[in-house]
C-alpha cells in the first residue's frame, strides 16, 4: 500500500499475529500484537490510506473482520506522533451479523 511515495506493507505470516512494514523506521517491520483488543489468530491483512494514517484491516481464522488505524505522518516515533505500535488506535470489531 503506497502513502504518498512510501510503501507500506502489511503481512500475516499464518501464527496469529500481523505485521507492518513501515520503510522509514528501524526495525522496519512492526508488530501490532499489543495494540489494545487485537483480535489474535490473524490469517489475513489489509491496508488503505487515508490522510495521515494507515487503516489496517485483518480477518481471523474464525471469520472476524477487525480494524485499526495507524498514524504513519509523521514518521512513528518523531514528533507527537509515538514509535510503533503506540501509533495506532485499538481494534475495533466490524464483522457483520451472521444471517
Amino acid at each position: 500500500m503506497f502513502q504518498g511515495n512510501l510503501k507500506f506493507i502489511g503481512y500475516a505470516p499464518g501464527n496469529g499475529s500481523t505485521l507492518i512494514r513501515d520503510p522509514r523506521t528501524v526495525p522496519t517491520w512492526h508488530s501490532l500484537g499489543t495494540v489494545q483488543n487485537y483480535p489474535g489468530n490473524v490469517t489475513g491483512v489489509s491496508l488503505a490510506r487515508m490522510g495521515r494514517d494507515v487503516h489496517v484491516t485483518v480477518v481471523t481464522a474464525t471469520g472476524q473482520i477487525w480494524q485499526t488505524a495507524c498514524r504513519v505522518r509523521p514518521t512513528p516515533g518523531t514528533g507527537m506522533n509515538p514509535a510503533w505500535p503506540g501509533n495506532c488506535s485499538p481494534f475495533v470489531n466490524h464483522t457483520p451479523p451472521n444471517g
